[in-house]
């Protein structure tokens, strides 16, 4: 009887594609076990620092965020922001997208206090690396008003939406989504301060 043949293992651009499938369908945890076996692989193959190598493992932590699993979704956004500090200096665009995937994160988790803080912090070091009316700068802006919204600090919210809606009609324009999104946060954000006066007068 002739001897089965080997089978091959699945090639790393097959296991990626099979992860990113699981993911955009929202089947995060066969996501997370796909992007896991990736990331191992690649850290084999290519070493850890590897730009794919690190691709790859912020899609396995954007996948644990998507599953809830903030804990470890932390920590390896934490690796991978001590790579960036290492490899590109801290006040690299990079190193910041980063640092705000971090915030993303606690504020994911409800930890708004904490997504707050480095928030704020990220988008002082953009407005001085990149300018204020940058629109990763207007990006963290937006997202320290969200975070604030959700502690019910609605008119600071109402104040910081105004100005992230004005710089981006003028740099992004009227029709950008980015725009149209800080648009919709504004009007959301009035109605909830006018909710809350309501609210302290009854």
């Amino acid at each position: 009887m002739r001897n089965a043949s080997p089978i091959e293992p699945v090639s790393l651009d097959s296991l990626e594609r099979q992860a990113r499938r699981q993911y955009d369908g929202g089947h995060f945890q066969a996501a997370i076990d796909k992007f896991d076996e990736v990331v191992t692989r690649m850290e084999g193959d290519l070493g850890q620092d590897h730009p794919r190598t690190l691709d790859n493992r912020n899609d396995l932590a954007r996948a644990c965020r998507a599953a809830g699993r903030f804990d470890r979704a932390l920590s390896l956004y934490r690796q991978l922001l001590d790579l960036l500090v290492g490899q590109l200096g801290p006040d690299h665009p990079d190193t910041l997208r980063g640092r705000s995937r971090i915030a993303n994160t606690y504020y994911a988790a409800g930890r708004y206090q904490e997504a707050m803080r480095l928030f704020q912090d990220v988008m002082a070091q953009r407005t001085e690396v990149l300018g204020w009316d940058h629109p990763d700068t207007l990006r963290s802006r937006s997202s320290l008003a969200n975070s604030y919204y959700a502690v019910g600090s609605y008119k600071r919210v109402v104040d910081m939406h105004q100005e992230t809606l004005a710089a981006r009609r003028r740099v992004l324009g009227l029709d950008d989504e980015r725009t149209q999104a800080s648009q919709a946060r504004l009007a959301e954000a009035r109605q909830a301060a006018m909710a809350g006066e309501a609210g302290q007068t009854t």
